[in-house]
C-alpha cells in the first residue's frame, strides 16, 4: 500500500495549488501537514485529501521564546479544529509532547521517519494515539546524495511505503539543496521562484509524478493518514 503526505512549510497559495493539481490530476489521495492558515487547504475535497497539522515547536529550544508548546498546538488547532493528526515541523518528538496530543483528542503522530526501510506498520502508543512511520521524503532524498531517478523503494512488496514531499520542492523541481538555497530568498515570490525551477535533471517533481503514475497504471489504492490509523485502531482489543 502507498501513502502520499506533503508538508507545507508556510508554502504560497500558489504554490500549494500546484501541488494539488498534480494528485487532482492523478485522483490520488493525499494528506496535507500545513503549518498556516490556508485558503486552498481549507475548501480542499475531504474524501480524497485530508489536512493535518505541522506546528513548528523548534522555538521551544530558544530561551527566549515566549510561547508555551500548548501556545503553538492551540493556534494551529484553531486554524484546523478538525485535524486528526500532527507531524511536527523538524520532527521535534517528545513524551510530553505526545501527551499534549492525546489531550487535545488527536487521533495519530507522524514524526518517526525511517528513511528507504520496508515493512512499516502503524502501531498504538501507550496514550491511545497512533504513531505512522514514514520512510521517504524528498530534501533527505538529494541528502543522501540520491538522484531522482529511483526512489530507492521497492513498491512492489507488500507493506507499507509513505511518501513525505514539500510544495516547495515539487513547484521547483528540485534536485539538490544548492537549487533551494538560492531559490528559498524569493520563497514567498511565486513569479520570482520560477526562475529557479530545474529542467535539467529529474528532481523531486519529477518523483512525484512517477509515483502518481506508477500508482494509476498499477491500479493500486492510495490511503490518507487518517485511514491508515482508525483501521490500526480497529486491531487494537485494549
Amino acid at each position: 500500500m502507498i501513502s502520499f503526505t506533503c508538508d507545507i512549510n508556510w508554502s504560497p497559495e500558489e504554490v500549494i495549488l500546484d501541488t494539488i493539481g498534480l494528485f487532482e490530476e492523478h485522483n490520488v489521495r493525499c494528506t496535507f501537514f500545513s503549518t498556516h492558515s490556508s485558503i486552498v487547504l481549507s475548501n480542499l475535497d475531504k474524501k480524497k485529501f485530508e489536512v493535518a497539522i505541522h506546528p513548528n515547536f523548534n522555538q521551544l529550544l530558544n530561551l527566549s521564546g515566549k510561547k508555551r508548546a500548548e501556545d503553538i498546538l492551540d493556534d494551529i488547532l484553531e486554524i484546523y479544529p478538525e485535524a486528526k493528526g500532527v507531524r511536527s515541523y523538524s520532527l521535534m518528538q517528545s513524551i510530553n509532547l505526545l501527551q499534549l496530543f492525546a489531550d487535545r483528542h488527536l487521533v495519530y503522530e507522524a514524526n518517526s521517519f525511517l528513511p528507504y526501510q520496508t515493512g512499516l506498520k502503524p502501531f498504538k502508543l501507550w496514550n491511545g494515539l497512533v504513531r505512522i512511520p514514514y520512510n521517504w521524503e524528498d530534501d533527505v532524498h538529494w541528502s543522501y546524495g540520491f538522484e531522482f531517478e529511483d526512489c530507492g523503494i521497492n513498491l512492489n512488496d507488500d507493506g507499507l511505503n509513505i511518501f513525505d514531499f514539500h510544495p516547495i520542492h515539487i513547484f521547483l523541481n528540485t534536485e539538490n539543496k544548492f537549487r533551494y538555497n538560492e531559490a528559498k530568498k524569493f520563497y514567498h515570490d511565486p513569479k520570482k521562484l520560477k526562475e529557479f525551477q530545474n529542467s535539467e535533471v529529474k528532481g523531486a517533481r519529477d518523483m512525484l509524478i512517477s509515483l502518481l503514475k506508477y500508482v494509476n497504471e498499477n491500479k493500486i489504492e492510495t490511503i490518507r493518514q487518517i485511514d491508515i490509523a482508525q483501521d490500526c485502531l480497529k486491531k487494537f482489543l485494549f
